[in-house]
């Protein structure tokens, strides 16, 4: 991927997280706050998450897009309310038996909002191009003087943005430090220590929790809807554990079976450590570990994929693309782009799109510029040429229409 191109994406997703954690800064955030400590940023701007979720959104997705459990979930304190008692036979979500359950003080949960709501969707996508990390939402509808969950540790940070409504938060001892998934919290076995904090979050506000610590909040006296975004992060541990198996590949020693005899006592203590340190130094001959890297890239590509309304509408509309056409790049875009000496390559979500080489100043172009005329487009292409071009990466979902003077 050329610099201008990965300097746009990187800007994009930093200027996510600015506006998300604004006034600190990105620098103080990941050196003071990540993975160590709380960020509580206090905003008294009931309008701030407005124009990512509302409770129409919510209305729209509960009664129109045929939920099943566990997309929608109803909580109270530390349990489920019983499934039967808001879904159909069927097994579909029951709007309106969900709703009943809200006014009795349960908790509402809507799961992964960030695949129906594209505002959510944009945000997630560029918070991951930051943190290189899978990124979702869960979104908490809460009613007066209630409990969704009761203190917990997650295995994952999250941030938490207070959309309207107040929530009053506590936050105990910590146990684990970076738990990993398979470190989970687990109700009655784990109990919180004392409370070592409490504060109130008003609309606008902001939390982080990184993983590990002991956390609950309760609403006022007033119905409370957050988000919370969840950063499922690739660890060291991770990436070892495929550089292992890379490494397995290129080597037959690391692809043998355990000796025989290893669970039986027929093998001594001292030489199943031999054995293990031996292997252990094959991991250092050298290999490319690219490879292993790249892999999570194109993990975290496929995962935090974008929404892309319109592409009906885009093949409904009778206006065709000219060379005067104002068009853009779509927001929260993860790509990559490579040259060849045939053809150029776009790797975005989960697909490639494949062009002749000769294109690729004009790809370039279009990755990296906001708003553009077709006719702006480099002379890699005459006239015709960009006009198919744009046309074609308008259906692909890398281009939108935009409206002249807007």
């Amino acid at each position: 991927m050329t610099s201008n191109v990965a300097d746009m994406l990187n800007q994009a997703s930093q200027d996510s997280l600015d506006w998300l954690i604004g006034p600190t800064t990105t620098e103080e955030f990941e050196l003071k706050f990540y993975e160590q400590r709380l960020c509580l940023v206090l905003r008294d701007a009931p309008e701030f998450y407005s124009k990512l979720l509302k409770a129409e959104d919510l209305d729209t997705v509960l009664t129109t897009h045929n939920l099943r459990y566990p997309v929608l979930r109803v909580v109270r304190g530390d349990e489920d309310v019983p499934r039967e008692s808001y879904t159909l036979s069927s097994g579909s979500i029951e709007p309106i038996e969900v709703t009943k359950r809200f006014d009795e003080g349960s908790t509402i949960v809507f799961n992964q909002l960030q695949s129906r709501v594209p505002s959510l969707s944009r945000l997630c996508v560029n918070l991951g191009a930051f943190f290189g990390s899978r990124v979702q939402t869960n979104i908490y509808l809460t009613p007066p003087h209630a409990q969704g969950f009761k203190p917990h540790w997650d295995t994952h940070d999250v941030f938490v943005l207070q959309v309207s409504g107040r929530k009053i938060w506590s936050i105990y001892d910590t146990r684990i430090p970076l738990p990993l998934k398979g470190q989970s919290f687990q109700s009655g076995h784990h109990e919180p220590g004392p409370v070592t904090d409490e504060f109130e979050m008003g609309p606008g506000s902001l939390l982080y929790i990184p993983r590990g610590i002991f956390h609950s909040a309760r609403s006022t006296d007033s119905a409370s809807l957050h988000i919370t975004l969840g950063l499922t992060a690739f660890t060291w541990a991770d990436l070892l554990v495929e550089a292992v198996s890379a490494a397995a590949l290129e080597n037959p020693s690391l692809r043998q079976n355990l000796p025989i005899g290893f669970t039986s006592g027929r093998i001594s203590p001292d030489e199943k450590n031999r054995l293990y340190l031996e292997k252990l130094a094959l991991l250092h001959t050298p290999f490319d570990p690219a490879p292993v890297w790249q892999y999570f890239r194109n993990k975290l590509m496929a995962e935090n994929a974008t929404l892309f309304p319109g592409l009906l509408s885009l093949r409904l509309d009778e206006e065709v693309v000219t060379l005067n056409t104002v068009v853009g790049r779509r927001q929260a875009l993860n790509i990559d782009i490579e040259g060849g000496t045939e053809n150029c390559v776009i790797r975005c979500w989960d697909k490639e799109i494949s062009l002749p080489s000769h294109v690729l100043p004009a790809i370039q172009f279009v990755m990296s510029t906001d708003r553009f005329e077709v006719r702006e487009l480099p002379d890699c292409l005459d006239g015709p040429g960009k006009v198919t071009l744009v046309d074609r990466l308008m259906k692909e979902g890398l281009l939108v229409r935009l409206c002249v003077g807007a």
